[in-house]
């Protein structure tokens, strides 16, 4: 399947490169080499130094090709929906990226692991579309008076990007393809049920202690 990163008009060879790297550095990390990038993308090594400069620079291009198709779907929210259909858009962009493409999805994930400044970037950008997401959100009265401003985004982008990172080890619980189209619909709902109403019940609540 081919990844959303590509489109029907972006299949040259700096497209190519772009998506055998995208690939690489998820199943193999961030060390492969520019030739095996090359090798998979059946172009040499100097086309690839020719368009992206330096693997950092391949690198970035594969950060930005990710980060546009949710930057994308978010900017393209309608601003006018009731709160209930504008939190299920929003829910929506993510299973719609991450559910078709294990590449993107493997991408993320080393992404999300990596220490190093640009292994946060994908990350930072997903906050800030988060945020502004929520404050649209909030204005359609869709947001709890008493919602942290501050922990709200993180708080959303733990019950998306959970699953995520876990998919390796879920998936031995859940017997059936964690991103399989079906059980992404009913996760999808039962995050939002989450978001919306909670998990505990008040008495549960009251009684807790606090969590770290």
């Amino acid at each position: 399947m081919r990844s959303p990163t590509v489109q029907d008009s972006d299949l040259s060879a700096r497209a190519k490169i772009r998506e055998a790297a995208l690939r690489l550095f998820g199943t193999s990390g961030f060390g492969v080499s520019l030739r095996t990038i090359a090798q998979a993308a059946r172009v040499s090594p100097g086309l690839v130094i020719h368009h992206f400069g330096s693997k950092d620079g391949l690198r970035a291009a594969v950060d930005e090709s990710v980060l546009s198709v949710f930057l994308e779907r978010f900017d393209s929210l309608p601003k006018d929906l009731p709160a209930d259909l504008l939190s299920r858009a929003m829910a929506n962009i993510f299973s719609d990226v991450l559910g078709p493409s294990p590449d993107i999805r493997q991408y993320l994930r080393r992404c999300l692991l990596d220490e190093t400044p640009a292994g946060t970037t994908i990350f930072d950008e997903m906050v800030v579309a988060t945020r502004r997401g929520l404050e649209l959100l909030e204005r359609r009265g869709g947001i709890r008076s008493d919602a942290d401003p501050e922990w709200r985004p993180f708080q959303v982008l733990s019950v998306v990007l959970g699953p995520l990172l876990m998919e390796p080890v879920m998936q031995r619980n859940i017997g059936e393809p964690a991103y399989a189209p079906d059980v992404v619909r009913r996760r999808t709902s039962a995050n939002l049920d989450f978001l919306s109403r909670g998990l505990f019940t008040r008495a549960a609540d009251t009684r807790a202690e606090p969590m770290p």
